[in-house]
């Protein structure tokens, strides 16, 4: 039963949240996390995409799968998101790289697999350059590389003019107001944006991290093209490199198929490398499942009369 959560439309309702917690990077800079301790390895980091908290379907779904199967897990709040410190005017990109090393260093202890989304897919990257012999394998959900710096130009290329010249002059730090797709105004600024250019990894030439990498690209994607993918698995010197496509995935990644792959995957991943670091080449082929159980009852509470929403709905009535 471990991997019912696979199979449900919604949330647990039984689920409970890990209590945050708060690390103290510098007096003014605190990062929010919450922080399964597990009893077995290797550890699980979900690194966040672009402005995005730690508090998504997809993340949550991650921390059961951890909870269930005894893994620790750590996700957090970049800073300028959700509870953490931190403001649009000041951030920069280094601050997110900090944010997930300290979460790296100072919780998890072993062996660590890294799960991004998008933008977080790059700084696993420089978290693994920086800790190589921590990461062990890297689960990556429409990984955003190198984006900033080119998508500053994107959106100043689309302003009106007389919101160019206004850019152009310095006015509100020469910052870009920007509609976020999933909700919000957030600002996109010329020199937060220029500075990450030192961070961008070399693609004209080869990549050297050699581990187990899987990616996850939904084909719907309008925000990092999907054919990226058959780039990095190139450039990148693992040859232990594989693509999943969803046919009807976005950049989110958050349907219940997507959420389904994305346990199976990282399920898959573990051991994968349970496998390799015992000698063999591979996980045993898998003879069978026992699910039929799992799905019914998942089935039986997705059909249950939704009393709670019929009470509000005759409550607004």
């Amino acid at each position: 039963d471990l991997l019912i959560h696979f199979y449900k439309r919604k949330m647990d309702p039984n689920y409970v949240p890990i209590p945050i917690q708060y690390h103290q990077i510098s007096p003014t800079r605190r990062v929010a996390f919450r922080h399964f301790v597990g009893s077995k390895s290797p550890s699980i980091l979900y690194i966040p995409g672009f402005f995005s908290d730690m508090e998504l379907n997809k993340v949550i779904i991650l921390e059961q799968y951890a909870r269930a199967t005894g893994y620790s897990f750590i996700r957090y709040d970049q800073e300028c998101t959700g509870q953490s410190t931190g403001d649009q005017r000041t951030i920069e990109f280094e601050h997110w790289l900090e944010d997930a090393l300290a979460m790296l260093d100072n919780y998890l202890k072993g062996p660590v697999i890294l799960v991004a989304s998008s933008l977080g897919c790059w700084i696993s990257t420089l978290v693994t350059q920086r800790r190589p012999s921590r990461i062990k394998g890297m689960l990556w959900l429409g990984p955003g590389f190198n984006c900033l710096w080119t998508g500053y130009w994107f959106y100043y290329n689309s302003l009106e003019p007389d919101v160019k010249q206004r850019v152009d002059s310095g006015e509100d730090g020469g910052a870009i107001r920007i509609k976020m797709k999933y909700g919000g105004w957030g600002i996109l600024r010329k020199d937060f944006c220029e500075r990450t250019l030192p961070f961008e990894i070399d693609f004209e030439n080869p990549v050297p991290i050699d581990m187990p990498i899987r990616v996850i690209h939904g084909i719907r994607d309008r925000d990092v093209p999907y054919e990226w993918c058959l780039m990095a698995m190139e450039k990148f010197a693992t040859k232990d490199f594989e693509v999943m496509y969803r046919k009807m995935g976005d950049h989110r990644l958050m349907s219940p198929g997507d959420l389904n792959l994305i346990t199976y995957e990282l399920d898959r991943l573990i051991h994968h490398l349970a496998a390799l670091n015992n000698g063999l080449k591979a996980a045993p082929i898998l003879k069978g499942t026992n699910m039929e159980e799992e799905i019914a009852q998942a089935v039986q509470l997705a059909n249950q009369p939704k009393v709670h929403n019929e009470r509000k709905l005759k409550s607004k009535l």
